[in-house]
C-alpha cells in the first residue's frame, strides 16, 4: 500500500476527515514536492528535543484535530532560537487553544526548521466544484491573496503548459521574474507542483480540499512549508441510479443523431397549434424546404388547418411517415403524453414550446417534467426544451418564428438557453452579413444539454463559428469536454448569464475560499479554448469578423484615421482591449515618407490620412491602395482597421450626405481585402454626421460596406473588441487552417 493509500485509509478508519500538517506533508512528499517536514511533540521538553535535532531556528504548530485555521487560535510561533524559547512557546500555544477554542483537543506540536530567507511566497491548492470537478488553483502570497485574490484556477487535470500559463495570468507575475534586485524563481518547480496536485486531485475522489500556503519558492526549487488536506470519505455516487457508462454513452449518440435530424428535418409536424395564436408554428414552416404536417385533434381548428392547405391529422401515428422534428404547443398537462406518443411513433426529436415546469417553481409543473423526464429516459429521442423556442435552420426554412429570414444556408450557429437571445440572434444576423446555419434555444434541459447541441453544430462542414448563451450548467466537466473538442476546430464564444461571487461559502481553506463560481467558470472557458464575450452584441461583431475576414493572427493593430484626435483616443481604445499599435517598420515608414502629406496628417501608426487619401490630395483614392499595401506588407503588423466617414469624402467639400457617395470607396477597400494576406475591416464611425441623420446613414453606408463582403463595425470601440476576441480565439485554440472568405 503507498504512502497516500495508507494515509488516507487510517484517516477514514478514525472516522477523521481533516489530515493533519504532518500527514499532509507526507502525502506530497509521496508524490514528489520538497517540504519542510515537521516532526510531533507531545510536551514541552520533546519539542526542545526534536528542535535542537533539527538546528535552530525552529517553528511551532498546534496540532488539534479541531483547528482548521491555527494562526486564529494563536497556534504558530516562528523564529524560536533555543531550547528555551522552544518550551516558553509550547506552553503559549497549549494555554492559547484553552483560551480561544475552548473543548479543542491538544495533541502537541509540530517542530520544523525555519525555511530559509529570500523565498517568494505563494500559495496552491485544490478544491471540488459542484459542476466542473476537481480544480487546481495557483497565487501570490501575502497581500496579493488576502486583498487583491490575485490567483489562477483550471480543471484538473493540467500538464505543465497549462501551469505555466497559469503563473503567467497572475497580476503579480512580474514578482516571479524577480524585482529589485531579487533573483527569479524557479517557474519549472512550480509548475511541476501544480501538474503533481492536479493529478493527483484527478485521481482521488476522497481528496475534497487541499491547501499549500505558504510555499516559498527560490531560484532554484521550492518547499511547502505548511499544508492541510481535507477528505470526503463518504464521496457521493454520481452514477448511482444511472445506465452503466457504455450504454449510457451510446444512448446519448443515438440522441445526438436523432439532433442531426431534427436540425436537417425533411419532414416536420407541429402539434397543438392553434388559430388564436394565428397558427404560429404553422405559419413559421411557411417556407419550409421539407413535409409539413398538423396534429390537432379539435375539428374546429383541424378545419381551419386544413383551409391553409396543410394536411392534419388527430394523432402522430396516424401520419405513416417517417417525421424528423414535431413542435409540440400542448397545454402542459399533455407535454407528458405527447412526448410518449412521439416517442412511440419514432419521431426523431420534438421540441416543448409548452412551458411551465420547474423553471416556476410551481409543484404541479416540476412534477410534469419529471414524468417527461422518465418517458425520455426510456427512448432516445431527442428532446429539446421543454419551455424554448426549439430548433432553426434558415437555410431549409425550419424557423421558430415567421419573421426570420429563410432560404439561404448558413455557416454560424448558436445555442442558447433563451428563448429572446436565440431569436434576436437571428433576427440581427443578416444585418451583420452574419448567415446563419442552425440555432437552438433549449430551455430547462430536460435531456440534452449545451454539450450536445455544440456537439451536434462542430461537427456539422457547413459550420465556422458558434456562439453558446448559458444560465447554468448541469454537467460542467462534460459542457467542458465538448467545448475542447469544439474549438479545436472553429472558434466558440460563450456568454454567460448570471456569473457572480454573491454567496460565498464557508470554506475550510485559501483554496476553496477563492474558487469562487466565477472564478471557476471563466477558468473552464478559458482552459478549453472557448472565449467569453459580454453581451448578444459582442458576441455578433466577433463573428462578424471571425467569419467575413481573415483569420486574425496576432495582436499587431495598424489604424488609419481622418484626424489627429480620433488617431489618439484609438490608440487607447484599441490598448484598453489588449491590442497593440506598435510603430511601424522602417522599411513602411521609407515609402510612407516619400508620398504622404504630413501637413495636416501624420503617418506614425495610426495614421491621421484624409490630407493623404481624400480628393484633395495628388494620389487622391489610388492612395488608398498604395496606404493598404504598405500596410499589409509591413511585419509588425497582424491586422488593418480604416475609418470610413459616410457621406463624405476625405478632405472634401462639405454637402448634403449620401452614403452612396462612398460605394467607389467601398469597392476599391473590398478588393484590397481579397488580396490582403491580413484580416482588414471598417470604422465607420458618426461623429462628423448631424444626430438627427446618424441612424440612418451609418445604417446605409455600413450596409453598403457589408454587402461587398467587408468586415464593418460602427465604431472603433466595437472593432476593437471584435479584434480582441479574434485574437484570443487563435491564442487559445491555436492556429487553424484557413477558410476561404465568403
Amino acid at each position: 500500500m503507498s504512502i497516500v493509500d495508507e494515509t488516507i485509509a487510517r484517516a477514514a478508519a478514525d472516522r477523521r476527515s481533516a489530515l493533519s500538517e504532518i500527514e499532509s506533508k507526507r502525502i506530497l512528499e509521496a508524490i514528489g514536492i520538497a517540504t519542510q517536514m515537521a516532526e510531533p511533540a507531545r510536551s514541552a521538553d520533546e519539542a526542545a528535543a526534536v528542535a535542537e535535532r533539527h538546528g535552530f531556528p525552529v517553528v511551532l504548530k498546534v496540532l488539534s484535530p479541531d483547528v482548521t485555521h491555527k494562526s486564529d487560535v494563536g497556534g504558530v510561533a516562528l523564529g524560536l532560537a533555543s531550547k528555551a524559547e522552544v518550551r516558553e512557546a509550547f506552553a503559549r500555544i497549549r494555554a492559547n487553544l484553552s483560551q480561544k477554542a475552548a473543548g479543542a483537543r491538544f495533541e502537541g506540536v509540530a517542530v520544523q526548521p525555519m525555511a530559509a530567507a529570500g523565498g517568494l511566497e505563494l500559495l496552491a491548492g485544490i478544491v471540488r466544484d459542484p459542476q466542473f470537478g476537481a480544480m487546481v488553483m495557483v497565487g501570490l502570497g501575502g497581500i496579493f491573496v488576502e486583498v487583491l485574490k490575485d490567483t489562477a484556477v483550471r480543471i484538473a487535470p493540467i500538464d505543465v503548459g497549462e501551469a505555466r500559463a497559469m503563473l503567467a495570468e497572475l497580476r503579480g507575475a512580474a514578482l516571479l521574474d524577480g524585482v529589485r534586485g531579487t533573483p527569479a524563481v524557479d517557474r519549472d518547480a512550480i509548475a511541476q507542483l501544480l501538474v503533481r496536485i492536479s493529478e493527483l486531485a484527478a485521481s482521488r475522489a476522497e481528496i475534497k480540499e487541499m491547501d499549500l500556503n505558504p510555499i516559498a519558492a527560490y531560484a532554484s526549487g521550492l518547499s511547502v512549508l505548511d499544508a492541510r488536506i481535507l477528505l470526503e470519505h463518504e464521496v457521493k455516487d454520481s452514477a448511482r441510479g444511472r445506465l452503466p457508462a457504455a450504454e449510457a454513452a451510446a444512448l446519448q449518440a443515438r440522441r445526438q443523431e436523432n439532433l442531426r435530424r431534427a436540425l436537417t428535418a425533411r419532414a416536420a409536424v407541429v402539434i397543438g397549434d392553434r388559430g388564436r395564436r394565428d397558427f404560429q408554428w404553422l405559419h413559421a414552416l411557411d417556407n419550409f424546404k421539407g413535409k409539413r404536417f398538423s396534429v390537432q385533434p379539435d375539428a374546429k381548428e383541424a378545419a381551419a388547418i386544413e383551409a391553409l392547405g396543410i394536411k392534419n391529422f388527430r394523432a402522430v401515428s396516424e401520419i405513416g411517415e417517417p417525421i424528423d422534428y414535431a413542435i409540440a404547443s400542448v397545454p402542459r398537462k399533455l407535454a407528458p403524453q405527447t412526448l410518449a406518443e412521439c416517442a412511440a411513433a419514432g419521431v426523431a426529436g420534438i421540441g416543448f414550446f409548452t412551458a411551465g415546469f420547474s423553471e416556476t417553481g410551481d409543484p404541479i409543473g416540476v412534477e410534469l417534467e419529471a414524468e417527461m423526464k422518465e418517458v425520455a429516459s426510456r427512448s432516445d429521442i431527442a428532446v429539446v426544451g421543454p419551455n424554448c423556442m426549439g430548433l432553426c435552420n434558415p437555410g431549409l426554412g425550419l424557423l421558430n418564428t415567421q419573421n426570420l429570414h429563410s432560404g439561404e444556408p448558413g455557416d454560424v450557429c448558436f445555442v442558447s438557453q433563451s428563448g429572446t437571445h436565440a431569436i434576436s440572434f437571428c433576427l440581427q444576423a443578416p444585418g451583420r452579413a452574419i448567415k446563419v446555419n442552425m440555432t437552438a434555444s433549449f430551455g430547462n434541459a430536460l435531456v440534452l444539454e449545451a454539450a450536445d447541441y455544440l456537439e451536434v453544430m462542430a461537427s456539422d462542414p457547413a459550420t465556422r463559428a458558434i456562439g453558446i448563451y448559458l444560465e447554468g450548467v448541469r454537467d460542467g466537466r462534460r459542457l467542458f469536454e465538448s467545448l475542447k473538442r469544439a474549438t479545436a476546430r472553429v472558434p466558440v464564444l460563450v456568454w454567460k448569464g448570471g456569473v457572480t461571487d454573491s454567496g460565498a461559502r464557508a470554506t475550510f481553506s485559501h483554496t476553496g475560499s477563492l474558487a469562487t463560481p466565477a472564478a471557476v467558470w471563466h477558468a473552464a472557458v478559458h482552459q478549453s479554448g472557448a472565449v467569453e464575450v459580454a453581451g448578444l452584441e459582442p458576441m455578433l461583431d466577433a463573428i462578424e469578423l471571425l467569419t467575413r475576414a481573415r483569420q486574425v493572427r496576432g495582436r499587431g493593430m495598424a489604424l488609419v484615421a481622418m484626424t489627429g484626435g480620433q488617431s489618439v483616443v484609438i490608440s487607447d481604445t484599441f490598448a484598453g482591449h489588449g491590442l497593440k499599435v506598435p510603430a511601424l517598420s522602417e522599411a513602411s515608414y521609407a515609402e510612407f515618407k516619400s508620398f504622404f502629406q504630413v501637413i495636416g496628417g501624420s503617418y506614425r501608426n495610426p495614421l491621421d490620412a484624409s490630407w493623404t487619401l481624400g480628393p484633395r490630395s495628388a494620389g487622391g483614392q489610388d492612395n488608398v491602395d498604395r496606404v493598404l499595401d504598405i500596410l499589409d506588407r509591413d511585419p509588425v503588423i497582424d491586422a488593418i482597421v480604416m475609418e470610413v466617414r459616410p457621406g463624405q469624402q476625405f478632405g472634401g467639400p462639405r454637402h448634403q450626405m449620401d452614403a452612396k457617395d462612398n460605394i467607389p470607396l467601398f469597392d476599391r477597400l473590398a478588393r484590397f481585402a481579397q488580396r490582403a494576406h491580413k484580416p482588414f475591416a471598417v470604422a465607420v464611425e458618426s461623429q462628423h454626421v448631424p444626430f438627427e441623420l446618424r441612424g440612418a446613414i451609418v445604417a446605409q453606408a455600413s450596409g453598403l460596406a457589408r454587402e461587398r463582403g467587408l468586415a464593418t463595425f460602427e465604431t472603433f470601440e466595437r472593432a476593437a473588441g471584435a479584434f480582441r476576441v479574434a485574437a484570443e480565439c487563435f491564442e487559445r485554440a491555436g492556429a487553424r487552417a484557413e477558410a476561404p472568405i465568403r
